[in-house]
């Protein structure tokens, strides 16, 4: 149908940050045409009753590295849309044209294209390797030509070149990612600009700066949380309105990658072979005992840091990963939703995480990330009210992504198809991707 209201529901208000009974949404030509009570619809409209259930925003993750296979397994879990934060230009470019066409069976996606890196560990072929402040510059400048929605900044950068692509970027008036390591610190490139932080990079080196001029290693950093100090940093990010992907789903894989349960989730049957045997090559299920003392010690302390900017409302929003160790598209946002609220966020404003404030963290906020008349139909209808258990996002009954509405059964299906038969040679980005 083109042209519909859903009726019955709760609505989502993302104003109010609250589910409003008594609203129809009239999904007219892929957009949002009203939302207004079931008696101000035209009469001979076509109703699909969703009585009993929520009806919110369809959700967004911002940190992901795409691969055509996660498109039903996104959809299937309510996500909507998605940001891929590093991939080969002409693939990118590629995908996103087909995934945001018309009749696409799978999410709208925003890209970063691939990593600007300095030289040392980089994920090729993703990453654009630069050596001098000149080659950031000229590196932003062509990404910039070539069509990328914002630019991402990577770990083994040097502070210099660092510097020079995040102003030609400013120049250029593009929204900078930043994953931070070897260069500077979250204070540092805070000061110097960025506009979004993820995975908490940096923080603990801007923490302890002393400590890691002396080589401490950064997950050794973040135990010992100095409360003046965590109150000095919090403060810089809240008052610079820093974007933050915390993205603690990843760290949790991470650091209890020996965990067996891992292997034995019912979610397994969603990975492909070769997947899984790259997640074992790379973070093999036996960890050294002084590894995983350091991993006991760090989580808790990143989920504490989380807890304060939440407290001190930082702009948060929701990621992943997907589909570095143990996270599968889709499910992983889930997961991540989750930790939030375990951190101390309200269900509602985890759920703001993954819709409004995402939308604008990715620019596009004026398409998506609410419910209101003249954006784009991405809703997803739910059993349960998730404002008041998160776990509610993942009862879905229906997706709509550009008014076409999606059985989530049929595309885990598709989804567990492609995974027990997919070829390893059909899955090069696997072992290439990180």
């Amino acid at each position: 149908m083109d042209s519909y209201a859903l009726v019955g529901g709760h609505v989502w208000d993302s104003a109010q940050a609250c589910l409003r009974p008594g609203l129809a949404i009239h999904v007219n030509a892929g957009r949002i045409a009203a939302v207004c009570p079931p008696d101000q619809l035209p009469p001979d409209l076509p109703r699909i009753d969703v009585s009993g259930h929520s009806v919110v925003p369809g959700l967004i993750d911002v940190h992901v590295h795409s691969e055509d296979w996660h498109a039903p397994l996104y959809l299937a879990n309510g996500v909507t849309t998605v940001r891929d934060t590093g991939c080969a230009l002409e693939e990118i470019l590629d995908r996103r044209r087909r995934w945001n066409g018309d009749g696409a069976v799978a999410p709208r996606l925003i890209c970063c294209g691939p990593l600007i890196d300095g030289p040392g560990k980089s994920w090729l072929p993703m990453s654009v390797i630069v050596h001098t402040p000149e080659e950031a510059r000229c590196q932003v400048d062509q990404l910039v030509a070539a069509g990328v929605d914002q630019i991402k900044l990577y770990a083994s950068l040097e502070w210099p070149c660092f510097l020079a692509a995040l102003d030609q970027a400013k120049r250029h008036g593009k929204f900078t990612v930043a994953h931070l390591q070897d260069a500077g610190n979250a204070r540092q490139a805070i000061e110097a600009g960025v506009d979004e932080i993820e995975h908490l990079s940096g923080c603990a080196e801007a923490l302890w700066p002393e400590r890691r001029a002396f080589g401490m290693p950064w997950i050794k950093l973040w135990p010992d949380l100095s409360r003046d100090r965590v109150r000095a940093l919090v403060s810089l990010i809240v008052e610079r309105n820093v974007w933050m992907a915390v993205t603690l789903a990843v760290w949790r894989k991470v650091g209890t990658a020996w965990d067996p349960r891992h292997g034995d989730h019912p979610q397994t049957r969603y990975v492909p072979a070769a997947l899984r045997a790259w997640w074992n090559q790379q973070y093999p299920p036996v960890m050294a005992d002084d590894l995983r003392l350091a991993w006991a010690r760090a989580l808790p302390a990143m989920q504490i840091f989380t807890a304060h900017l939440i407290e001190r409302g930082a702009r948060i929003i929701a990621g992943s990963d997907t589909p570095f160790v143990n996270l599968l598209p889709g499910f992983s946002l889930h997961d991540e939703l989750q930790i939030l609220v375990e951190c101390g966020m309200r269900p509602a404003q985890a759920l703001d995480a993954a819709t409004r404030l995402a939308a604008e963290a990715l620019q596009i906020g004026h398409l998506i990330g609410t419910i209101e008349s003249g954006k784009q139909a991405d809703l997803l209808v739910v059993n349960g009210d998730p404002t008041a258990d998160i776990r509610a996002l993942g009862r879905i009954a229906g997706v709509i992504r550009d008014g076409r509405w999606f059985d989530p059964g049929a595309l885990l299906a598709e989804a567990a198809d492609y995974a027990a038969t997919a070829q390893p040679r059909s899955q090069r980005r696997l072992s290439e991707i990180y």
